[in-house]
């Protein structure tokens, strides 16, 4: 059993369109389809040759022509490796914080908060005296 684009079911040598319901609850009974009738949704689009030729290449797994590079910029350049373990810390602190803070804010609002959204909101002193040491702690480093 195949299906078309256009919904015609071929089932060995019959086509058909199944039965479905219309939006107002009626039953459209399936219909038959005459040997040899191609819908619109089934034909094939004409392609010209330039874009026959790119799907052959396509097809074929040539390597693509190389793009240009997009410029980059002096602030990008920096690599991954520069920022230190405490500085990747500080900031996975900061984003825990501005969450806490989110949450405490649809408290003062009347939201009810989820159990572990209550959990994070008590933990919310230990993130701040944790982000003070950490930033007294590169303080010290940097002087």
């Amino acid at each position: 059993m195949d299906k078309t684009n256009a919904g015609i079911i071929t089932v060995g040598e019959e086509r058909w369109i199944p039965g479905s319901r219309r939006a107002d609850g009626s039953y459209r009974k399936e219909r038959k389809v005459r040997p040899g009738f191609t819908p619109l949704e089934d034909l094939q689009r004409y392609a010209s040759p330039r874009a026959r030729q790119q799907q052959q290449e396509q097809e074929s797994k040539q390597p693509p022509k190389q793009e240009k590079k997009k410029p980059v910029h002096v602030n990008q350049m920096q690599p991954q490796s520069e920022t230190s373990p405490e500085q990747r810390k500080l900031r996975a602190l900061q984003k825990k914080l501005r969450q806490i803070e989110d949450l405490e804010q649809k408290m003062i609002h009347g939201e009810k908060l989820d159990e572990n959204q209550v959990d994070k909101v008590k933990k919310g002193k230990e993130v701040r005296d944790e982000i003070a040491k950490i930033t007294a702690a590169m303080a010290a480093t940097s002087l």
